[in-house]
C-alpha cells in the first residue's frame, strides 16, 4: 500500500518478522501477538480456501472439531454475512503484513460481500459501524483468539453492526428518493426530468456526458442542466465559460 509504514521495503509481501498489537511500541504491553512469520503462508492458504472453497467442491476438514458436539461449526457453506465476520476476524488475527492489516481487513469485508452478491457495488461499509464501538470491537476480536474462542459473541456483534449499517443505508435511499420526487415536480419539460433523474446515478457530470447517456442533443442537455441550476437543484460555476461541470451536491450530502 503506497504511503503506508514499511511500504518501501515490503509492499505486498508477507511479513518476515514477528509483530504485535498493543498501546505502545513495547512487546511486553501487547494485547495480542499474531502467529510467527513462518506460519503465515499456511494460515493464509487456509483462509483463502475458506473464502473461495476447495477445488472440485470439496469441503474443508472439520475433523479437529469432532469432540465439540455442543458447538456450532461455521464452515465455507455458512451464510455469507457470518462468513464475512469470520474472514475479517481471521485476517486480522493472522496479521500477515507489517502494516495496513486493518485497512485491508475492512476492504476484505466489502469485496467478499460483492463476491457473494449480497451487494453489487462497494457501498456497504460495515466498518463504519464497527469503528463506533472500537474498544468492544477489539475486545471481541481478542475473544476469538486462543484455546476457547468466543465466536458467537463476535459474530453477533458483527451482524448487529451490519443491521445498523443496512438501516442507515435504507434511510439514505429513502431520503434520496424523496428528494428526487420533489425535484421532479420542479422540472418543466420531460427532458429536464430525464436529466434530473440521471444525476442520481452520476452526480458530477457535464453536457457531453449527459447527452451521450440519454441520447439527446448537446443543446437539449445543456438547456436542461441550466434549468436545473436555475431551480437550485444542481450547482455549476457560473464564471466558467466552457466545459462546465454540474454538481448534485444535495445528493452527495444525503448519501454522506
Amino acid at each position: 500500500m503506497e504511503g503506508a509504514r514499511g511500504s518501501i521495503q515490503s509492499s505486498g509481501d508477507f511479513r518476515k518478522i514477528k509483530n504485535f498489537i498493543g498501546p505502545t511500541n513495547r512487546i511486553e504491553d501487547a494485547s495480542y501477538i499474531p502467529i510467527s512469520a513462518d506460519k503465515i503462508n499456511d494460515y493464509m492458504s487456509n483462509l483463502e480456501n475458506f473464502i473461495n472453497g476447495l477445488p472440485y467442491n470439496q469441503n474443508l476438514s472439520v475433523n479437529h472439531l469432532a469432540g465439540l458436539t455442543d458447538s456450532f461449526i461455521f464452515d465455507e457453506n455458512s451464510d455469507p454475512l457470518i462468513k464475512a465476520a469470520i474472514i475479517h476476524a481471521q485476517f486480522e488475527s493472522i496479521h500477515p503484513f507489517l502494516d495496513g492489516n486493518g485497512r485491508l481487513g475492512r476492504i476484505l469485508i466489502v469485496l467478499y460481500l460483492m463476491q457473494s452478491k449480497l451487494v453489487t457495488k462497494p457501498i456497504f461499509f460495515v466498518s463504519e459501524e464497527l469503528e463506533k464501538e472500537r474498544m468492544r470491537y477489539y475486545d471481541l476480536l481478542n475473544g476469538v483468539r486462543g484455546q476457547e474462542p468466543d465466536w458467537g459473541s463476535w459474530i453477533l456483534f458483527f451482524l448487529n453492526a451490519c443491521n445498523r449499517m443496512a438501516e442507515k443505508n435504507n434511510t439514505k435511499l429513502d431520503n434520496a428518493e424523496e428528494f428526487a420526487t420533489a425535484g421532479m415536480k420542479l422540472c418543466e419539460t420531460p427532458s429536464d426530468t430525464r436529466v434530473w433523474l440521471y444525476t442520481f446515478s452520476n452526480p458530477f457530470t457535464n453536457v457531453s456526458t449527459v447527452a451521450k447517456a440519454l441520447n439527446m442533443s448537446p443543446n437539449t442537455a445543456r438547456k436542461s442542466l441550466n434549468q436545473l441550476v436555475e431551480k437550485g437543484l444542481l450547482f455549476t460555476d457560473r464564471h466558467t465559460k466552457r466545459n462546465k461541470k454540474f454538481r448534485h451536491y444535495e445528493l452527495v450530502r444525503i448519501l454522506s
